[in-house]
């Protein structure tokens, strides 16, 4: 899928060039030299070492051995070499264990040189971790002085730390890859998600395995499926767009409407020349006039800034859009790097061929097959006072006229109090005593609608229907106390049931109104992901915005700029 950008132009970063090298390694003469060394200088031929510690048979191609990516070399070292490289750079400790399983998984061969000298590979992995700020992490580089140094970063002063291995350039580029994979293949705060009320599935790897498979491909990966590779590729991009944006700084702020309070096709106002401006240089619309006439042309870019903005795609302007207008490029900076970092935490197995992901604050349900969205639907979702967890869970049953077993802190804070202003107040309502609990009969009142949509789980959320449609047409749906209720149920229903071909529309819509619970057990469960993202591309490769509702965002930015 093409990633649209909502910017006027695409502002492409040339990645800089940083090091070329022409890397010959004079094997034969190296040889001839260690052979030479080891016979003059050691009275003990079977024990002989070189003075950096690399045994008398390191020479020896290796071959046979798994994930040894550069057998062609078979340059062997002293495992020992890892434990004093940790001692003077203890930054790298936390990857100790690590670093001990990938070489012995590789019988202690170099994997960062070959015949000739680094390898390609290495070159890749300099540009990525000199380019570091374009993934959207804000963190130095730990060692940088030294690092660069030891790969001869624009420089053409020690090619021989190119042609000859070096065992603390060898481990240096292993220690600064697994840093690189923790930032930005897995999330720097990753182990840190649940503290900020995130649950769903987080990705684990071994940074040993994700560079064996790196090496392997020839190239580095975020380690992720295609669904959320598409979506971080394409805030990637947009990040070095508004960062162009930022460095223009023609950004001014725009004035709330009073009188009107809603500008229309042809209308004319003050506010008009400013907004054209916007949209032109945010990139909505294709061109601009200084004129304060609301013409066709803005009613286009006014319609697409509302749809990739959460707003109605009416083309009108209200103070909502104006709202929407006036936040900062940094703002909208800051906003997507941190659903970068989302993205980071995902599994790369998250997503089977089919699944529905519920993005919270897009008030959005999205139902995937193949790998795209194949339908979505408007959804409620909880109150910041009631707030929806960010979790995932198995749909098993459909639930066809549901009760509604009322929860306890209802029953305290509304039930009780209603019954004791009304006597009949449970009978109004549709509700009865059940075992010393509340629940609501099945019917068009049900506070559940008339069907629900059940993946067990600890938090009780479910999918449901729900008698209040008009809160599905309202641009910010917070109005539950944590349930998603869902503006198309029967679709749904038809959906998730096609499994069973005895399920007919005609079916569902009898069971829907027979007043009578019934519960259906899909035959395949169907995972169901509820997310938090307020930086998204859409199925139309749209760069989309949504009000951070739970106020998660700043939380999150604080600790990626701690950290």
């Amino acid at each position: 899928m093409t990633i649209i950008l909502p910017v006027r132009q695409t502002y492409h970063v040339t990645q800089e060039t940083y090091f070329t090298s022409k890397m010959k390694y004079h094997y034969l003469f190296t040889a001839c030299v260690t052979v030479i060394f080891l016979t003059a200088c050691n009275s003990q031929p079977g024990s002989q070492t070189l003075s950096d510690s690399i045994p008398k048979n390191a020479l020896q191609a290796d071959t046979s051995i798994a994930g040894n990516f550069t057998a062609g070399s078979g340059i062997k070292f002293d495992s020992s070499n890892i434990a004093t490289f940790l001692k003077s750079h203890s930054l790298f400790k936390q990857f100790s264990d690590e670093l001990s399983k990938f070489y012995q998984t590789n019988k202690y061969n170099y994997v960062w040189y070959d015949k000739s000298g680094l390898t390609e590979f290495s070159n890749q992995l300099v540009s990525k971790i000199t380019t570091l700020d374009q993934q959207g992490v804000n963190s130095s580089i730990p060692y940088n002085d030294e690092f660069l140094r030891l790969v001869d970063y624009n420089s053409s002063d020690n090619k021989e730390n190119h042609e000859s291995p070096d065992i603390n350039t060898e481990l240096m580029l292993t220690a600064q890859y697994f840093n690189y994979a923790k930032k930005v293949s897995v999330g720097d705060l990753n182990n840190k998600a649940e503290s900020i009320n995130w649950y769903l599935p987080r990705k684990k790897v071994s940074y040993a395995d994700l560079l064996e498979q790196d090496m392997s491909k020839g190239s580095l990966t975020i380690n992720a499926g295609p669904i959320v590779t598409q979506q971080y590729e394409g805030l990637q991009k947009a990040l070095a767009q508004y960062r162009e944006l930022e460095k223009n700084d023609q950004f001014k702020t725009i004035s709330s409407l009073s009188k009107p309070s809603v500008l229309k096709l042809n209308d004319t106002n003050s506010v008009v020349a400013s907004i054209k401006k916007q949209l032109y240089f945010l990139g909505y619309a294709k061109q601009t006039d200084s004129t304060n006439i609301f013409n066709a042309a803005l009613a286009d870019a006014v319609n697409n800034f509302k749809l990739t903005h959460g707003l109605k795609g009416d083309s009108l302007i209200t103070n909502s859009m104006i709202k929407q207008l006036n936040v900062p490029v940094r703002k909208r900076i800051e906003q997507i790097i941190v659903n970068m970092e989302r993205l980071r935490w995902i599994r790369a197995d998250s997503a089977s061929n089919e699944f529905i992901l519920v993005n919270i604050p897009a008030f959005a349900l999205y139902y995937y097959e193949d790998k795209k969205v194949a339908w979505e639907c408007n959804v409620v979702v909880g109150k910041p006072m009631n707030k929806t967890v960010i979790f995932s869970g198995q749909m098993k049953y459909v639930v066809f006229s549901p009760y509604w077993n009322v929860p306890p802190s209802i029953i305290n804070k509304e039930i009780k109090p209603g019954m004791r202003r009304d006597p009949k107040y449970l009978a109004k309502h549709n509700m009865e005593w059940n075992g010393g609990h509340v629940r609501q009969k099945p019917g068009p009142r049900n506070s559940l609608g008339l069907v629900k949509f059940l993946f067990p789980n600890s938090n009780n959320i479910y999918l449901h229907d729900s008698p209040s449609k008009s809160l599905f047409n309202e641009d910010v749906r917070a109005f539950s106390h944590g349930c998603i209720r869902v503006s198309k149920p029967k679709d749904l229903a038809i959906r998730v049931l096609r499994q069973d071909s005895s399920w007919t529309s005609g079916k569902i819509d009898v069971a829907m109104h027979a007043g009578i619970e019934k519960y259906v057990t899909l035959k395949n469960k169907i995972p169901v992901y509820i997310g938090y993202f307020t930086c998204f591309i859409d199925k139309n490769g749209n760069l989309n915005f949504r009000d951070d509702i739970y106020r998660r965002d700043d939380r999150l930015l604080d600790m990626l700029m701690q950290d």
